[in-house]
């Protein structure tokens, strides 16, 4: 038997938390409520593409699966029916037509992952920059206000 003890059962965070008061600004809580409801868009719209991306790329394998499918009944029944010499030729064109579909399988399914990629970093990115703006003006006014009843009371 064990005597397993947490190493975290000293510290209370619950008191802790309770007594740590951080620094607000007159109506910075308004604007961390704004600040969060356009994450939680900049997150839906990031979501919304991604989604959009797996859906299409999905669409796509099913597309090649089909092609693949098709292709391969075709190829049976045309290399089925032939003299053995024209049987190696076709067989060879249809190896050749094959390898050809795969990469452009391939080269299309790499657009869409790109794509999905792109737009997601985009809307993210975008929403880390403004994000970044919006903190660097709520400091600036918090700076502002607390450097204003010092400057006042000197006159």
């Amino acid at each position: 038997m064990t005597n397993y003890k947490n190493p975290f059962d000293y510290f209370d965070y619950q008191k802790f938390f309770s007594a740590v008061e951080l620094p607000t600004a007159a109506g910075s809580n308004e604007k961390a409520i704004n600040a969060s409801k356009k994450n939680l868009e900049a997150y839906a719209g990031a979501s919304k593409a991604i989604f959009e991306g797996f859906n299409a790329f999905a669409k796509k394998q099913v597309d090649i699966l089909n092609v693949a499918i098709t292709s391969a009944k075709d190829a049976t029944a045309d290399l089925s029916a032939g003299k053995p010499q024209d049987t190696a030729v076709k067989s060879i064109e249809l190896t050749k037509k094959s390898i050809e579909d795969a990469q452009a399988n391939v080269s299309d399914l790499v657009k869409i992952y790109e794509k999905t990629a792109t737009e997601t970093f985009e809307i993210l990115n975008k929403r880390t920059l403004d994000s970044l703006s919006e903190l660097k003006t709520v400091v600036a006014d918090t700076n502002n206000k607390a450097s204003a009843p010092a400057s006042s009371a000197k006159k």
